[in-house]
């Protein structure tokens, strides 16, 4: 009796497994030859920067994954519902203001569009907010026959435009399911880089057929702005001014981790959140399609996240593109990265996509090693 009863659960494992191997995946992986990760030492070996990180408690898990400064200290940041929040640091423990709501979708980007507007990116839409009277618009939702899959960071250049990333086309359409595990899995361009024009009021496309673009910011000069591409471990550099203006080209390659949100200081550095570090597990999945295709087909809780834990922050020349100095976190205690920024001191703020903080690091910290930048050429630093 108990070979029978044992015959028949082997018998229907091995049809589920059949019939789960059949299913079809959600996915059209490609190959893609992921290089060795670099090696952790010399400039990337790990120490302790990260650990006199001073933190704000702001409320639930999201509420701060964006970041921003203003000129009089005061902390702006956009949370999972919607809102975008104000922070004032002497406030005595007041409860943040709420600016605007602008839906159900999270806030994901923040930016300065001039002194007394702000510009936000959340996953459908571009918006402004008024800080005057707390009025928000949205300024664009994508271009004609072509919304938003998942908007996701932006930055303003000198003339006003505003650059912004769409992580990726098929995120977020009615209907569809897809995770941005999916989008790393498949190993396909599904991203774009956009630009509003203030002088038009139109979105135009800049870039198109990148790998999960993410974060973004204005170069010191003027000159480009730097995009994160999450997926392939690298940052992009596409020029706004100058006689290579329209192009893009790779800045950065084969960094440690996953790359998310970027910021300059003003004096040729540029700043890289990176949440999490790289696997052999997911190298190997991206060597083999077929096995990507039967990973899509797990539980979302069994995917792989893109890394592993130990997030750091990386700091790059701005000419070179060599990593010149790295800040860890050696107890593992930070979640993951998300949004970075520099106060007018050059302290270094960041906030969290999976907890409740805002976190400050002090500009000593930040520039050990470092020859001392100049305070007076830049504004939030963003």
């Amino acid at each position: 009796m108990r070979l029978r009863s044992g015959a028949i659960v082997i018998g229907l494992t091995l049809i589920f497994a059949i019939l789960w191997l059949m299913w079809p995946s959600p996915i059209n992986p490609v190959y893609w030859d992921e290089p060795e990760a670099p090696a952790m030492t010399g400039v990337l070996a790990p120490n302790d920067a990260l650990r006199d990180a001073r933190f704000i408690p702001v409320g639930l898990v999201g509420a701060a994954r964006c970041v921003l400064l203003g000129e009089d200290g005061t902390v702006y940041y956009g949370n999972a519902s919607g809102a975008v929040l104000r922070h004032d640091p002497d406030g005595g423990g007041a409860p943040d203001q709420v600016l605007a709501e602008l839906g159900e979708l999270p806030v994901i980007g923040l930016e300065w569009i001039n002194p007394t507007k702000l510009g936000v990116a959340t996953p459908d839409g571009l918006f402004a907010i008024n800080l005057s009277d707390g009025s928000a618009r949205r300024i664009s939702a994508g271009v004609p026959g072509y919304p938003f899959g998942h908007a996701k960071d932006l930055a303003v250049t000198a003339d006003g435009d505003i650059y912004f990333t769409d992580s990726s086309v098929l995120l977020g359409r009615r209907g569809n399911h897809r995770t941005d595990t999916l989008d790393m899995l498949e190993n396909r361009p599904h991203g774009a880089l956009y630009v509003w024009d203030p002088r038009t009021h139109q979105t135009r496309l800049a870039a198109d057929r990148l790998y999960f673009p993410n974060g973004i910011a204005v170069s010191s000069d003027g000159q480009s702005v730097f995009i994160s591409e999450s997926f392939r471990y690298r940052i992009l550099r596409h020029w706004v001014n100058g006689p290579n203006a329209g192009e893009i080209e790779v800045f950065a390659d084969n960094l440690p981790g996953l790359p998310e949100g970027l910021a300059t200081d003003g004096a040729g550095h540029l700043f890289v959140a990176i949440p999490a570090q790289r696997t052999a597990v997911l190298r190997t999945i991206r060597r083999h399609p077929w096995l990507a295709q039967i990973v899509s087909r797990l539980p979302v809780w069994l995917q792989p996240s893109g890394g592993a834990g130990r997030p750091l922050i990386a700091v790059l020349d701005e000419n070179s593109g060599t990593i010149v100095s790295t800040l860890h976190d050696p107890d593992g205690g930070l979640c993951q990265l998300s949004d970075i920024t520099l106060s007018s001191e050059r302290d270094l703020w960041f906030g969290s996509s999976d907890c409740s903080y805002i976190a400050r690091l002090p500009q000593a910290t930040v520039y050990a090693g470092l020859e001392r930048p100049g305070l007076a050429t830049t504004g939030d630093g963003r």
